[in-house]
């Protein structure tokens, strides 16, 4: 996906997330439901993958950001009775990365994501839900081969979502939820400046907690 295309992306989810709020509030009323925010609170796996382009003396495929286990607080705000907006936010992530199985350094990233979901209807108290949008990964505090080397930024990914509530009553819910994304970042020489390879860390991101809807 170019950059220009998930801008755009980016875009329409934020305008479809700011003007949910009035159309939905009448229907909401009429309906006699809760309000349209959900707020949850989640213990994530992040699960990366080993991978990058090969460059400057690195094979490819070779590097492995590692893994992380860490609490989250996400946001929904229900546009329709099915439709959803949810910004996913995160304090900063810390990581070790391995260069052949040896430890380089680490880094700390930062991964809001946004996605547009519709939810399912029908199943009584079980309501399942599918999802894409876009996550923005800032890195930061990068310490990666006494400094030799630097990882860009700002980078820009898509995911896609599946996930599912369970209502304990019209406010209190339980939740799971898998992302699968795709972000590329920069491994820069600290040299020359100039970017020697792509990194490819492609986390999973499994997520269990509880939500409770206004």
């Amino acid at each position: 996906m170019k950059f220009s295309t998930k801008k755009t992306l980016v875009a329409t989810i934020a305008l479809t997330a700011l003007t949910g709020p009035f159309v939905a509030s009448s229907a909401f009323a009429d309906d006699g439901e809760p309000s349209p925010w959900l707020v949850r609170v989640r213990m994530l796996q992040v699960d990366t993958q080993q991978g990058n382009d090969a460059g400057g003396g690195i094979g490819a495929d070779s590097i492995k950001v590692a893994n992380r286990t860490q609490p989250e607080v996400d946001v929904s705000y229900f546009i329709t009775h099915n439709i959803s907006a949810e910004l996913v936010a995160s304090y900063p992530l810390s990581h070790q990365v391995q260069l052949n199985g040896n430890y380089i350094g680490g880094l700390q990233e930062l991964p809001p994501i946004l996605n547009l979901q519709y939810h399912f209807d029908g199943m009584g108290k079980f309501v399942p839900y599918v999802g894409a949008g876009v996550m923005y990964l800032r890195t930061m505090n990068v310490s990666l081969l006494g400094g030799a080397v630097g990882l860009q930024q700002n980078n820009w990914g898509e995911d896609v979502q599946l996930g599912a509530d369970y209502k304990l009553d019209n406010h209190w819910l339980l939740n799971a939820d898998i992302k699968k994304t795709w972000v590329s970042v920069g491994l820069d020489s600290a040299a020359t400046g100039g970017t020697i390879l792509q990194l490819h860390p492609d986390p999973y991101i499994f997520g269990v907690g509880v939500g409770y809807r206004f």
